[in-house]
Formats: C-alpha cells, sequence, structure tokens
C-alpha cells in the first residue's frame, strides 16, 4: 500500500517536471526524470511488499 504523502509528493514532482520541460534546459529535465524514476520506483517496492496485516497468522 502507498503512503498518502508519496502520492501527493509524485503528484508535485509531475507539475514541478511539465514545467521543467517547459522552462527548464537539458540538465534539469535529466535531474527531474531521475527524481519521477526514483519516486515510481518507491511506489513499486512499497506495493511490492507483502501485507502485514497477517504477520501473526500460522499455517496449521
Amino acid at each position: 500500500m502507498t503512503d498518502e504523502w508519496l502520492d501527493r509528493t509524485a503528484e508535485a514532482i509531475l507539475t514541478a517536471h511539465r514545467f521543467v520541460i517547459e522552462h527548464g534546459n537539458p540538465r534539469m529535465v535529466a535531474l527531474s526524470r531521475l527524481l519521477l524514476m526514483e519516486i515510481g520506483s518507491e511506489i513499486a517496492s512499497r506495493e511490492r511488499e507483502p501485507d502485514c496485516a497477517n504477520d501473526d497468522a500460522r499455517p496449521e
């Protein structure tokens, strides 16, 4: 499950990235893309984490 702050951060980064594409130089665009990739990787890794709600459940 993705935390709300992570979703909000991703939205903010996407908004900033659009601005950087319009007004930034190539290095800024590359750095913005790198940040997008990093936040995407974090979201993906959190979605792959097993659900901890059943940690105490043991097979019988």
